[in-house]
């Protein structure tokens, strides 16, 4: 029985040997040089929040604490009433439902 030792050829593709690169290249960075910090989050959400004042809109800001996941509430400043809330209320149900569905057909200690 032979063993080829014979080096692997490049693939084009970046994760066909199951290797990815730390930090992936952006278009016109060279790879070995680190990514851009993250904006400040504070400052996006304080901009958010003078562009809704423009428009007479509130926004607030909070976290479905079941999905992990991010809900934005546009309230008109007069009313106080919530005009849009992203994503949907009946959509993270149904998101939610589906996780408990999967839940029950997905035994996670095996």
């Amino acid at each position: 029985m032979a063993l080829d030792i014979s080096p692997i050829p490049n693939s084009s593709h970046p994760a066909a040997d199951g290797l990815r690169p730390a930090h992936p290249a952006e278009p016109g960075r060279p790879a070995d040089q680190p990514p851009p910090p993250l904006p400040d989050l504070a400052k996006m959400l304080q901009d958010l929040q003078g562009v809704s004042i423009t428009f007479n809109r509130r926004l607030s800001f909070s976290v479905n604490e079941k999905l992990g996941q991010v809900v934005v509430k546009v309230i008109d400043a007069d009313t106080d009433k919530v005009v849009r809330e992203i994503p949907p209320t009946e959509l993270q149900h149904v998101y939610e439902r589906i996780r408990e569905v999967i839940g029950l057909l997905v035994d996670e200690k095996a």
